[in-house]
């Protein structure tokens, strides 16, 4: 009868101890998946393009123009039918667009690992900085003027990053210009 308690106490042991190493292992692997999209993340990526439903509009200074019909179409498509009739809506949209054009304008943006991010601007007066958060898809800023927006990640590999304004509905299309290498 001894024998039959110890043998059953033992396999209970191994069984805890698989139990043990498998919870591990879930967790080494999500830890590690979580990793490769930040080092994927980190670095200097360049704004190339931006575009709202079917259309795309090059980060340049010819499309300066069309850049910010599409911000303002993004704002616009935001507002109630009652808004849209409002003399100081419509003037409210137009002055965020314009100031999402001076963030994004022929932009760099640069991921570090510590969390920060620099949105670096042609004009050294309307670069910005701030902190992300990388959630599973989803990519969090919050600038430094405690502003703050959420992305869809549509598209995150080692050259080219494509974000999605989960608000205005515009997408973002970024290029890595200069891969940072994580120790």
């Amino acid at each position: 009868m001894k024998k039959v308690i110890l043998y059953l106490r033992s396999r209970r042991q191994k069984i805890n101890l698989w139990l043990i190493f498998i919870v591990a292992m879930c967790c080494f692997c999500t830890m590690t998946l979580t990793a490769q999209s930040i080092e994927q993340l980190v670095g200097h990526w360049q704004l190339q393009k931006v575009g709202l439903k079917k259309t795309i509009v090059q980060n340049s200074e010819n499309e300066r123009e069309a850049l910010l019909d599409i911000f303002k179409t993004g704002f616009y498509n935001q507002l109630t039918e009652e808004q849209k009739l409002t003399v100081e809506d419509l003037e409210f949209t137009n002055s965020e667009a314009e100031k999402l054009l001076d963030y994004y304008f022929q932009t760099t943006i640069e991921f570090k690992t510590t969390g920060a991010f620099y949105n670096t601007s042609q004009n050294p007066v309307k670069s910005l900085s701030g902190e992300y958060l990388l959630d599973k898809k989803k990519l969090h800023l919050e600038w430094e003027t405690a502003e703050k927006k959420s992305f869809k990640i549509a598209k995150n590999s080692n050259s080219e990053l494509i974000l999605k304004d989960t608000k205005l509905k515009i997408t973002y299309y970024y290029l890595k210009i200069n891969p940072i290498k994580i120790p």
